[in-house]
């Protein structure tokens, strides 16, 4: 050792220039290891117990994946915005689908997940598995344009709403629905009225929103101010849009929140509780006083609280608005879909808690192996015969278990 007293003196003043930690300071960077090691060994343990659960179900990996050019799958993200803009989302899915096993691993920005067109995958998750699966945060990104309603709902409250409406929807079934006939005839005048080339897809959106606001407000929106039933229904169009697209970015929903998005949601919910409002004070008012009360009113009945009657009648309304082509659902608990695994994807696939699966019936319904090598044909006759005897859960107009479309019998 150098005996420099220089050389000792810098050894002295480098020792020394740190001071003491003091036993607070300890005790929490002491706290702070041990809440990450102990997450970190809660998460291995999951982990090798969910390994364990697949082996045990006879799990094989997905074999079929989702391929892309950008890190993170970036480029799949970049031109899924630009065909969501143009209205060609699902033409854009397809040129990745046709190239895909009936269910696939999908890694976007570093989750993983799935995405089946499977029936017996699409029958696990709506049915005999439907309690290992939930909304996730596709319940929360509906909710800024549609509040608390049965389709941003799980469990008891989920239950509940779907009960309430149910009843009404079983008592429509005997109503009069005469009064959608004005609405079919306004939509052939605007026919009419057009000239060339004419995009039917808004005019068909109007017509199912005017046709579900009659059903459960008793009058059409028009009824009450021409400019409002417009300015309602360019923003209910503008929301919808807006939501189809945050609910498929999943966990990341929060990220996409374009301009108008926020004063489209609040023009929905203002008049729609307008709407409420006026068609109970309405019905308050009038002189049938018959025993049949209004839909409505069986809402109000069972809700106190009117905003929570307007939420419940936005879910219907988007409902009628706009059919779900694909829908994400949330593993709850670490489970099994039955196929997707294996070189041939027969074998059964492990989902880990917490992990997305998508189901298209869009697609599901387009194979060539389910329904003959002319999917896109207009050919009814396809269905008279032995061809589609046994379509089962490969066909599914209003999808299917507990969540069945409540309006499937009127459709």
């Amino acid at each position: 050792m150098s005996t420099d007293p220089s050389v000792q003196r810098d050894v002295v003043e480098f020792a020394t220039s740190f001071s003491p930690i003091r036993p607070s300071t300890f005790a929490v960077l002491l706290l702070i290891t041990s809440i990450c090691t102990y997450a970190y060994t809660r998460k291995a343990l999951k982990y090798r117990r969910d390994t364990e659960f697949g082996k045990r179900s006879g799990c094989k990996p997905a074999t079929s994946k989702l391929i892309y050019k950008w890190p993170l799958a970036l480029d799949v993200l970049k031109d899924g915005f630009k065909a969501g803009r143009e209205k060609k989302l699902l033409a854009f899915f397809t040129q990745y689908f046709k190239h895909l096993s009936p269910t696939a691993e999908v890694s976007i920005l570093g989750g993983i997940g799935y995405v089946t067109q499977d029936p017996e995958n699409v029958e696990a998750i709506l049915s005999t598995q439907f309690q290992d699966f939930h909304l996730g945060p596709r319940s929360v990104a509906m909710r800024a344009m549609i509040g608390d309603g049965i389709f941003t709902q799980d469990g008891a409250a989920w239950k509940h709403s779907r009960e309430v409406l149910r009843r009404q929807f079983v008592r429509m079934q005997y109503q009069n629905l005469e009064g959608f006939r004005d609405h079919l005839e306004n939509l052939i005048e605007r026919l009419k009225s057009s000239s060339g080339i004419t995009d039917l897809q808004p005019m068909f959106y109007r017509l199912t929103l005017d046709t579900t606001i009659a059903m459960i407000l008793g009058q059409p929106v028009e009824s009450f101010e021409h400019e409002i039933g417009d300015l309602f229904s360019k923003a209910f169009d503008r929301a919808s849009l807006v939501t189809g697209t945050r609910v498929r970015l999943g966990d990341l929903f929060f990220l996409y929140r374009p301009k108008g998005f926020v004063k489209a949601c609040e023009t929905i919910k203002t008049y729609t509780y307008q709407f409420v409002s006026d068609a109970l004070q309405r019905e308050a008012e009038s002189l049938d006083k018959s025993e049949t009360t209004s839909f409505i009113a069986e809402l109000r009945r069972d809700n106190q609280d009117l905003q929570l009657v307007r939420d419940q009648v936005l879910n219907i309304l988007i409902a009628g608005r706009d059919t779900t082509a694909a829908t994400l659902s949330y593993a709850l608990k670490t489970t099994a879909l039955p196929v997707g695994g294996g070189p041939d994807g027969r074998s059964p696939l492990l989902v880990r808690e917490g992990m997305p699966v998508a189901y298209s019936v869009y697609h599901m319904q387009r194979r060539e192996d389910l329904y003959g090598p002319d999917p896109l044909a207009f050919r009814p006759e396809r269905w008279d015969g032995p061809e589609l005897a046994n379509i089962g859960w490969g066909y599914l107009p209003f999808n299917g278990g507990p969540r069945l479309c409540l309006g499937s019998k009127s459709g």
